[in-house]
């Protein structure tokens, strides 16, 4: 068996020793007794479900010998990219709280489409505007977190 597969083996089963002990440690956690809440495990259990996904995926590439004998290649991400990205994720947290989670994140979600290659603008402007739309209205609904309204707090629904 090659070194990475070893490796890839030991690091999954550590990593689900892991989510056992954190799954153990959320089911113990008290509930409340607010009505249509979300309860505080909740999120414990969205990390210990994600967790246990990725630990059996690295499990599966170690014992399986056609995926963990192709190395993945090094992106070369130029240091240009990787600057404007910092860049619009600091001017990104500077503005949430004024803006809002949904004036900051289209222009924002727009500027990773734009610094990863994307140069169709009607693409850009769809995929930025759906993006925060279904992750805002995924935590409001689905989460029940209401994330800042910002500028546009009279006009959401």
């Amino acid at each position: 068996m090659s070194n990475m597969r070893t490796r890839n083996l030991i690091a999954a089963i550590i990593l689900l020793l892991l989510c056992a002990g954190y799954a153990y440690l959320t089911a113990n956690l008290p509930t409340r007794a607010i009505e249509n809440t979300t309860q505080p495990s909740f999120f414990p259990w969205v990390v210990t479900v994600c967790m246990a996904v990725l630990s059996l995926a690295l499990l599966a590439q170690g014992l399986l010998p056609l995926v963990s004998q192709q190395a993945p290649k090094a992106f070369d991400v130029p240091a240009k990219r990787l600057i404007y990205g910092l860049i619009l994720s600091v001017a990104y947290f500077i503005l949430l709280p004024t803006l809002g989670f949904l004036a900051a994140n289209i222009p924002f979600f727009a500027g990773l489409m734009y610094l990863y290659g994307e140069r169709r603008p009607l693409l850009i402007a769809a995929g930025s505007i759906l993006i925060s739309l279904v992750i805002f209205y995924l935590f409001r609904e689905g989460f029940q977190i209401l994330l800042p309204s910002g500028i546009l707090q009279g006009v959401m629904l």
